[in-house]
């Protein structure tokens, strides 16, 4: 048997950027599976990165067997515009729970406007692939973010809701912003469960003496559990750099990461 022929990732990547689309489909697929990702790995830039993607028919493989952090790169680009909901279905299960571990949380504490954006990129996806995210997502987070945007009028709603008239139209339910209501339609639609049990960790938040205590107790929860699935990463990974310890030796905002480096032009 013959082995593959070798290649120079970054050359070919250039090669594959240059060429017709046509052209470029049927050489990218000539390569072996491992040489595809050696060039999406040598493609720094995200969007080209994300045209190498699309040249396969189904990319759903190259995606689960690249970095997390690497399609994390690409999806960013497109939060906001909806777009990224056409690669999140490819992701795994495990895939997107480190995705959101990463992406929804600045120097361990959440970022909500990123949550936002992420939530409605789900919203956008088909309803099979959205349940299937969701049940990856923590439904307490979910809760805690939309808390004040999506509202319920009165205590009656939780009878509504445990004998099933309670859905996003009903009329026991308010919604702040067409955002929140795009997301809990997008839910129901997806899986009427986990809906329902949105609507009862906002109900528990709401029936709570204390509201910010309430809200302060369920973001930490989520934070220790994710702070958990971190360090059993990293343990896997063999990494004994905690987070902690990076943001305390480490100036991030000094690094010059060059992402927008262009993949068309030539070696430095």
């Amino acid at each position: 048997m013959n082995s593959p022929k070798t290649i120079a990732p970054r050359s070919e990547s250039r090669k594959l950027l240059s060429l017709p689309t046509r052209q470029a489909e049927q050489l990218f697929q000539s390569y072996e599976k491992q040489q595809q990702l050696e060039i999406l790995s040598a493609t720094r830039n995200p969007k080209s990165r994300e045209k190498l993607y699309y040249l396969v028919p189904d990319c759903t493989e190259l995606i689960q067997e690249s970095p997390t952090e690497d399609v994390l790169q690409v999806l960013d680009t497109m939060l906001g515009t909806g777009l990224a909901s056409a690669l999140l279905p490819c992701l795994s299960n495990e895939q997107f729970e480190e995705l959101l571990d990463i992406a929804v949380w600045r120097d361990g504490k959440l970022d909500e406007e990123s949550l936002d954006l992420w939530l409605f990129e789900l919203s956008e996806c088909e309803r099979d692939d959205l349940g299937r995210l969701l049940r990856e997502l923590d439904i307490r987070l979910l809760a805690a973010l939309l808390h004040g945007r999506v509202t319920l009028q009165d205590l009656h709603s939780s009878m509504l809701l445990e004998v099933g008239y309670l859905d996003p139209s009903s009329p026991a339910i308010d919604y702040a912003d067409e955002r929140s209501r795009a997301i809990c339609n997008a839910i129901w639609e997806a899986d009427d469960e986990i809906f329902r049990t949105f609507i009862r960790e906002l109900f528990a938040i709401d029936t709570e003496g204390d509201v910010e205590a309430e809200l302060a107790a369920a973001f930490d929860a989520v934070q220790a559990d994710r702070a958990a699935r971190v360090a059993a990463r990293d343990k896997e990974a063999g990494i004994d750099v905690t987070e902690a310890d990076l943001i305390e030796r480490v100036d991030l905002e000094s690094l010059m990461l060059d992402d927008d480096e262009d993949d068309n032009g030539t070696d430095k």
